[in-house]
């Protein structure tokens, strides 16, 4: 597995519930020392991660305080959170009814 699966992978782990993260968040799990780096990753979860469409991904310099160290951050914004299994109920298409007022 090379260094960007394992992004993924963590990814995949740390974010498939989006229900149980804030709106914002930056994790130095996904911490970069380079821009190109932070982009490759940010563009590899976008395309192969499920749960990426829940998420919107930046890359970011930061230069935090103590708790971690500065460099470039893929920071994770919640974009949706997706519906409950027991609440997924399919709806009529009334695009194509006459009597629907649009």
């Amino acid at each position: 597995m090379n260094k960007s699966e394992q992004f993924l992978d963590f990814f995949n782990k740390a974010y498939s519930d989006p229900s149980k993260h804030s709106d914002y968040s930056t994790n130095s799990e996904l911490r970069f020392d380079s821009r190109s780096d932070a982009l490759t990753v940010k563009h590899l979860i976008e395309d192969q991660s499920p749960y990426a469409k829940y998420y919107h991904l930046s890359a970011e310099y930061i230069n935090p305080n103590q708790s971690m160290q500065v460099g470039w951050y893929l920071t994770v914004r919640k974009t949706a959170t997706p519906p409950k299994n027991n609440q997924v109920k399919d709806k009529p298409d009334k695009s194509n009814d006459p009597h629907q007022n649009n």
